[in-house]
C-alpha cells in the first residue's frame, strides 16, 4: 500500500543560505490492511510526513509509492485526483457543516462528485452504520458529542471506500471516554480490513495500533509491534 524510499524534505530558507531539513532519508513499508501509528513531539517532522503520505505535499528527494503508483513528482491536479480516489482524511477538527445533519455531512463529498441523491444517501447511511451512528443520522453537529462528531467525520471519510484512512490527531480534541470510543471504532475498522495510519503525539493512542513508528529529528524509526489483531468479521 505504502512504500517510501529515501524520502527527504527540506523547505526553502527564509534568511539562511541553506534549506531547512525536516525529514531525512525515510524508508518504510505499510501493507494493505495494516494499522500503523506515527508518534512524535511537536516539531519532530510528523506533520510534514503526514502531508507527504496524504499527497498534500511532495518530497524534496526520494520515491513514494501509494497503491503501486509513484506519486513523488505528480503535479497538483494529479495529486488532487489521488487524494480524491485513494485517501480518506480524518482531522483533529471535525470540519462538519453546522447546518447539515450527520447524514448530509457524510453525503456532501458524494454530491460534489455528481452521485445521485438516492445513491449518496444509501452510501452515507451505510457509512454511519459502520461507525454505529445510523440512529443519529438526522441530528446536527450541535446535537452530538465530540466523539460522535468525530465518528461522523470518520464516516464521511469512509463513504467512498478509500484505499487508505489517514488520521491526523483524531483524538486530540476529545475527552477520555470519547477518545476510547473512536479508538474502538478504529479497532473494528481494522478488523474488517481497512488500512489505517494515525499521526499522533499521544503514545497511549499509538499503542492501539498494530505497529508504531517514532518520528524525531527528521528520522522515522519503527518501535515494534504492540499487539496482534484478530481479523474476525464485524
Amino acid at each position: 500500500m505504502i512504500v517510501m524510499q529515501g524520502i527527504s524534505k527540506s523547505y526553502p530558507p527564509k534568511r539562511e543560505e541553506i534549506p531547512v531539513p525536516v525529514l531525512n532519508d525515510v524508508n518504510l513499508r505499510i501493507r494493505p490492511g495494516e494499522y500503523v501509528a506515527f508518534v512524535g513531539p511537536s516539531g519532530s517532522g510528523k506533520s510534514t510526513l503526514m502531508n507527504i503520505l496524504g499527497c498534500l505535499d511532495t518530497p524534496s528527494s526520494g520515491a513514494y509509492f501509494l497503491d503501486g503508483v509513484d506519486v513523488s513528482h505528480l503535479d497538483g491536479d494529479a495529486l488532487c485526483m489521488v487524494r480524491r480516489e485513494k485517501i480518506g482524511f480524518v482531522f483533529q477538527g471535525y470540519q462538519l457543516l453546522g447546518k447539515l445533519t450527520a447524514l448530509e455531512n457524510v453525503a456532501f463529498p458524494l454530491m460534489l462528485r455528481g452521485i445521485s441523491e438516492e445513491e449518496r444517501s444509501r452510501r452515507a447511511m451505510e457509512a454511519l452504520r459502520r461507525v454505529a451512528l445510523d440512529k443519529r443520522a438526522s441530528h446536527k453537529p450541535c446535537e452530538l458529542s465530540g466523539g460522535q462528531q468525530q465518528r461522523v467525520a470518520l464516516a464521511r471519510a469512509l463513504c467512498y471506500s478509500p484505499k487508505l484512512l489517514l488520521c491526523d490527531e483524531p483524538t486530540g480534541a476529545l475527552d477520555e471516554q470519547s477518545r476510547d470510543e473512536i479508538l474502538t471504532t478504529f479497532d473494528r475498522l481494522h478488523q474488517s480490513g481497512h488500512t489505517i495510519v494515525i499521526i499522533t503525539h499521544d503514545m497511549s493512542v499509538a499503542k492501539r495500533a498494530m505497529r508504531r513508528y517514532i518520528v524525531d529529528g527528521g528520522g522515522v524509526l519503527e518501535e515494534g509491534r504492540s499487539r496482534t489483531i484478530d481479523r474476525s468479521p464485524v
